[in-house]
Parts: C-alpha cells; sequence; structure tokens
C-alpha cells in the first residue's frame, strides 16, 4: 500500500508540474497568434503520443491506472518540450512589431491613445 501511494504521489507531482508550465506555453503561443501550431502540437502530442503509449502502458504492460497516467504525463511532457522550443527559438522583437501592427490596424480607440 505504502509503494502505490508513493507511485501515486510521484505522478500526481510530475502532473502537477506539467499543468502548471504546459498552460503557460500554450498561453503566449495562442497569444501571438499560433493557435493552429498549437492545436496541431496539442493533436500529436494528446491523441498520437500520450493516449497510445497510456493504452500501452496500462493495458499491454497491465501498469493499470498509473499506466494510463504515465502515458499521458508523456504527451504532457513531449507537448512542453516541444512549446519551449518554439518559444525559444521565435524573434520576440519580430512577434512585437507584428501585434503592434495589428492593434494599429484592428485596435480601434485603444490604436489611437
Amino acid at each position: 500500500m505504502v509503494i502505490q501511494s508513493t507511485v501515486t504521489a510521484s505522478l500526481l507531482a510530475v502532473t502537477v508540474l506539467l499543468n502548471s508550465l504546459q498552460p503557460v506555453l500554450s498561453g503566449v503561443a495562442v497569444g501571438a497568434g499560433w493557435q493552429s501550431i498549437v492545436a496541431y502540437i496539442n493533436i500529436a502530442c494528446y491523441y498520437i503520443v500520450g493516449l497510445p503509449a497510456g493504452i500501452l502502458l496500462g493495458f499491454t504492460f497491465d501498469l493499470g491506472a498509473e499506466g494510463i497516467w504515465g502515458g499521458m504525463i508523456g504527451g504532457i511532457v513531449l507537448q512542453t518540450i516541444i512549446l519551449i522550443i518554439i518559444t525559444s527559438l521565435r524573434n520576440w522583437n519580430k512577434e512585437a512589431a507584428e501585434a503592434e501592427s495589428r492593434v494599429k490596424k484592428w485596435g480601434g480607440a485603444i490604436a489611437e491613445q
């Protein structure tokens, strides 16, 4: 019982850590106008990597809920790594200039201030 609690607590700790970082990175990407990129990353990481890995670990390797949870953590890890790389490699001066031009074009009263 103690080992089971330790495994569950470890999975929960990793999940909380990743679910703190990943939404921030997704929000940055969506806020920068990369919605389609984030959508493709979500689909690939959750449905092509995480879910099959969870099914494989949970049912094929008979790890049960921990295996399913572990597979989904794998998908979140992959998504987080990809979003860190994309966010790190962007030219943020260029992104800021593009955002400024969009505000001037579509901002209405805000752009005039």
